[in-house]
């Protein structure tokens, strides 16, 4: 550890931190030195004592270099590199080295690969390219706005290659954080010609699924289809989820039991590179994929050759185009709030400092609770995010995003986002956790669900609508009851949950439209549905709460908003306790083909809610207008709720839905005037004949029209 470090925290300021095992940690004097006998004296303008050191205040040349080397010298000779630190958060910093080229990264072609890697504050960069176990080292030029260069001659079409940045007194081998492949782990970044991924062929989809019409299916490509009784000639990877006709018993599995359900749209758990997985060997780890390494590669573990870097990226390319040809949108969990570790990133290897959020006293916020925060809201890091997205949709055929702990990331990074992606693809999905995360960051421009009105069209995960309806789901609160799960007391809340939260006094109302409202009762998050019972229904037994699982199922299908399935969640699945799975294992995590067999009764039932909303339009209104012109909702006595939905609907031959909710132990009985049909029981079915007189069987939600 060197006796003093100098940082370059603005232009003109350098703070110094002095041990005071080094001669006190006192001095009375600094300079800096440069290249060509360049010498500046410092002026110290502030000392401010610790309890281990000392940090001094020093103003000196404003107009200092960037990519050349600098030295400061104290009074007793000893010397140490001037580190670029906080000065890359500063407006300046911003203004001077803003690239807006889309060229970063490999360029490929036959003749040539274009490599360009933006890295305002070092002093060199040598390119690396590995063939075969040959390795050859080219010095790189610096041009315009901090970005270095080089162009090298002929096929590079298998070459992967890294980066030597010599910054801030050190020299750093990295990945390139543009890069489209790596070899296995991210050792080396890979030349991709991407024309070979684009013989891969895709299908077009048939009609926009727009806002409300979504329903949304989560599921991880390693537990589809991770189970021997998947039936599929491989386990855990692109390729087995991309294979059709497997099943077990009389269920299909894997792609076509997905195809069965009638979803609309599959969201992959993280897809891109994660860093706690062996991808040599990734059966001696286990984890969902929210460790960040590489954003545009693929993760090895999933791909049939880790080593390969073309393997991967046209595995993903071939799982996204078979869904499409089932008609199945595919929507990316997307990692940018945080990396997994900030010391070994690309990001910070290439700019530290730059790309992460820093507190006033210059440590890393953390605000994810893993550690670092992304500095979304700089330039070039809302730019990198931007061209992620974009090219995700464009090589492999993308619909939409969820991201993960979104309310991290800033309001106009995830507004450009919107837009970029709608540019593309019209009716792309953008949602995520607007969680209020304690980021270093002004809580008006972070993109939370109390910042929702600032985002139009931008989903968030509705707590409101999970709590009232379901119950708390954190394990300290597992044991209580939501609305559905036999809290009574809790009628008057679950109105505002059953519209979306778009309605006024006295309502809650929380967003703008109804497709900002996700309705998600359980996710990879957290216990599951069935294990969330066993705690705050324990007094229950096993077919009175698959009886409340087929309520819950049913009530979200019938809501106003977007729903959202966790795979699963149709048959009961359960984790066995475990509310934070995500380095579990197969074991825990994998979907038990077994278990949906045995509950396929229920499997079925879902898939009967999901065309009960597909058949009719009163369940997905489009904008908040229509659900205050259309939908009443009142509590009859002993807390049953009715949800009318007052919509003409020529199509179907019908002006009123009537969806009657009693989560109680007791059969209840009304008397209505003539005419209606019940168009989905307790066990999902229809039934003949138009009545006035109304049975809701116990633990039963009922659907009638008229």
């Amino acid at each position: 550890m060197p006796n003093f470090n100098a940082y370059l925290d603005d232009f003109g300021l350098i703070k110094v931190w002095m041990n005071r095992n080094f001669y006190g940690g006192r001095s009375d004097s600094f300079y800096i030195t440069g290249e060509s006998g360049y010498l500046s004296e410092l002026i110290i303008t502030g000392v401010e004592e610790h309890e281990n050191s000392i940090r001094y205040n020093l103003t000196g040349p404003a107009g200092l270099e960037f990519g050349k080397r600098y030295m400061i010298r104290e009074q007793h000779g000893q010397s140490v590199p001037l580190e670029h630190r906080m000065i890359v958060n500063t407006k300046q910093f911003n203004d001077r080295f803003m690239y807006r080229g889309d060229d970063l990264g490999a360029a490929y072609s036959q003749t040539h690969t274009d490599f360009a890697l933006w890295a305002p504050t070092a002093v060199s960069v040598i390119l690396k390219l590995h063939s075969g176990k040959t390795v050859k080292p080219y010095l790189m030029h610096r041009s315009e706005r901090g970005v270095y260069r080089a162009r090298i001659y002929g096929d590079l079409k298998r070459t992967t290659y890294t980066y030597l940045v010599e910054r801030n007194g050190r020299i750093i081998e990295t990945a390139d954080p543009y890069a489209l492949s790596s070899t296995a782990n991210g050792r080396e970044s890979a030349v991709i010609d991407e024309s070979e991924i684009r013989k891969i062929r895709d299908y077009p989809l048939k009609e926009k699924k727009t806002g409300t019409d979504a329903v949304i299916y989560e599921v991880s490509v390693r537990d589809i289809t991770a189970s021997q009784l998947s039936g599929t000639t491989e386990h855990k990877t692109f390729a087995a989820l991309s294979q059709e006709g497997t099943s077990y018993k009389d269920i299909p599995t894997g792609l076509d039991y997905i195809t069965s359900l009638g979803v609309s749209h599959v969201q992959l758990l993280p897809v891109m590179d994660f860093a706690t997985v062996d991808e040599n060997h990734p059966e001696k780890g286990y984890n969902w994929g929210y460790d960040p390494m590489h954003y545009l590669v693929p993760e090895g573990s999933y791909s049939s050759d880790p080593e390969n870097p073309y393997a991967r990226v046209k595995e993903l390319r071939r799982l996204i185009c078979m869904l499409h040809k089932h008609q199945l949108r595919v929507n990316l969990d997307v990692v940018f709030n945080h990396v997994y570790d900030v010391e070994t990133s690309p990001f910070q290897n290439t700019v530290p400092y730059y790309f992460f959020r820093y507190n006033s006293s210059g440590y890393l916020s953390n605000g994810t609770y893993c550690g670092n925060d992304f500095a979304s809201e700089k330039p070039m890091a809302r730019k990198y995010i931007l061209f992620v997205i974009q090219k995700l949709m464009d090589l492999y055929g993308v619909d939409g995003f969820r991201f993960d702990l979104m309310g991290i990331l800033d309001v106009p990074t995830m507004n450009a986002i919107r837009d970029t992606a709608r540019r593309i693809k019209p009716d792309a999905m953008i949602y995520g956790e607007g969680w209020e995360m304690p980021t270093v960051l002004e809580s008006g421009l972070k993109a939370t669900i109390f910042n929702q009105g600032k985002m139009p069209f931008i989903g968030h995960f509705n707590d409101y609508f999970r709590d009232i309806v379901k119950g708390k789901t954190s394990d300290d609160q597992k044991y209580e009851k939501g609305y559905i799960t036999g809290d009574l007391g809790l009628s008057f809340g679950v109105l505002s949950a059953l519209s979306a939260n778009v309605l006024s006094d006295p309502y809650f109302k929380r967003f703008t439209t109804p497709d900002q409202s996700i309705n998600a009762l359980e996710t990879h998050d957290n216990s599951t549905l069935w294990d969330k019972m066993r705690a705050c229904c324990n007094n229950e037994d096993r077919a009175t709460r698959q009886q409340r699982q087929r309520m819950l199922i049913i009530t979200e299908f019938v809501s106003q908003g977007i729903p959202f399935v966790h795979a699963g969640m149709e048959f009961c699945a359960t984790k066995n306790d475990n509310s934070n799975s995500y380095n579990a294992g197969d074991v825990i995590n994998q979907i038990d083909w077994e278990r949906a067999w045995i509950n396929r009764e229920i499997i079925e039932f879902t898939r009967k809610a999901i065309a009960l909303r597909a058949k009719y339009p009163g369940f997905r209104l489009k904008t908040t207008e229509d659900v205050q012109k259309y939908v009443r909702l009142s509590v009859a006595e002993g807390g049953i709720v009715f949800y009318d939905i007052n919509y003409t609907d020529a199509v179907n031959h019908i002006n009123i839905i009537r969806v009657i909710i009693n989560p109680t132990y007791d059969d209840r009985y009304y008397t209505f005037e003539p005419g209606w049909k019940i168009v989905f029981n307790k066990d999902g079915n229809s039934e003949e004949g138009e009545r006035s007189d109304i049975c809701v069987p116990r633990l039963s939600v009922l659907v009638c029209t008229r």
